[in-house]
Parts: structure tokens; C-alpha cells; sequence
């Protein structure tokens, strides 16, 4: 039977964030973050990039013409993004403005992630649909297609008359659609004047 330390090490959960510091972020600041996170027993800490020169940062919309470094931190200890931005805010020497807290799983920092290389082309341009399944394009348009159409509908048709209890005629079924109302008369005819 394990302990409760066993139980305990093999339920051991980290906690992933992404921390954004804009304007200026030295080897000291980074130090004094890693220091700063260090209540929260840092698993791993490491600066993942730094951006250029923009007029209007994404994560920073109140801010311009600032740069932006970037942060992946793995964290033991649990803690919210709003916490852990508040406190490194106040003890980084930085404004909250300066300071954006998000997980890796959020839609903004998904869309912010590089995409796939895109097609040069449309789907359209090319001839042969090398992108598609191997379809047997036959079982989609055609004359077979149409006649194997006709025969399901005609097949539909039988069966709900049969479910009624109505009379099927027997013969060439290729014509029952078209030719089903031709020999009945209209009920209006049939009718009384109900002027008279």
C-alpha cells in the first residue's frame, strides 16, 4: 500500500503562465521576476522571446511604441492570473499597465501562436482535386446517378402507399411518378355546384 507522500508526489500538478512585460525588461529585471516568483515554487522559468518596436502592443493597447518580453513560467504552488499579475505588478517595479498575466490556452494567445504555412493557390485552380478523398465522383451526379435516384423515390412511394393499404399497380415501374395522377379526376370537378 503507498503513503500519503507517494500519493501525494504522483498528484503533483503544475501551473502554466504566460507573462508579458512591456517596456524595458534587463537581465535584472528578469532575475528580480524569477525571484519575485520563487513564493510560488518556479518549476521552470523562461524568456520565450522579445518583441520589436510597436506602435500599439496587442496585450498593451494603452501603451505605444514599446517593446514586449515575453515569459512561459511553470509554477507549483496554485494561483489565479489576476493574483499572480498583482503581485508581480507591485514588486517588479512596474505599473499594472506593464504587466499582462494569461494562460496558454486562452483564444487570444491561441490566435497569437504561428500558423500553418497557406496554400499559394486556390482549391479551385487545380484540375485533378489532388486534395480530395479519392471520390468516385459517379455516385454524386450523372445519368446512373439520376436513374438510381428515381428508383429510391420510386421505392419511397410504393411503401407509403403500401402503409396506407392502397392498391399498387403492377407493370413498368419507370413511369409511376409521371403518370400516377394522369388518370384520376379532379375532386373540384366531381363536386356539386354548391350555386345551384
Amino acid at each position: 500500500m503507498k503513503s500519503f507522500t507517494e500519493y501525494l508526489t504522483e498528484s503533483k500538478k503544475t501551473y502554466t503562465f504566460r507573462v508579458k512585460v512591456a517596456g524595458e525588461c534587463t537581465t535584472e529585471h528578469e532575475t528580480k521576476l524569477k525571484g519575485i516568483l520563487e513564493r510560488f515554487s518556479v518549476s521552470s522559468f523562461k524568456k520565450t522571446g522579445k518583441t520589436p518596436i510597436q506602435s500599439f502592443p496587442l496585450d498593451f493597447p494603452q501603451l505605444k511604441n514599446i517593446d514586449v518580453s515575453v515569459f512561459e513560467v511553470t509554477l507549483e504552488y496554485p494561483t489565479t492570473q489576476h493574483e499572480l499579475h498583482e503581485y508581480i505588478s507591485a514588486n517588479l517595479g512596474k505599473t499594472r499597465q506593464h504587466v499582462v498575466v494569461r494562460t496558454p490556452h486562452e483564444p487570444i494567445e491561441e490566435y497569437q501562436q504561428p500558423q500553418e504555412a497557406r496554400r499559394a493557390d486556390a482549391l479551385l485552380t487545380d484540375p485533378d482535386y489532388k486534395e480530395a478523398d479519392n471520390a468516385n465522383f459517379k455516385d454524386f451526379y450523372g445519368e446512373e446517378y439520376n436513374k438510381n435516384f428515381l428508383a429510391t423515390l420510386n421505392a419511397e412511394m410504393k411503401q407509403r402507399r403500401t402503409d396506407r393499404g392502397e392498391k399498387i399497380p403492377t407493370g413498368d415501374t419507370s413511369g409511376d411518378m409521371q403518370t400516377a395522377s394522369i388518370n384520376s379526376k379532379s375532386p373540384i370537378v366531381q363536386a356539386q355546384d354548391p350555386r345551384k
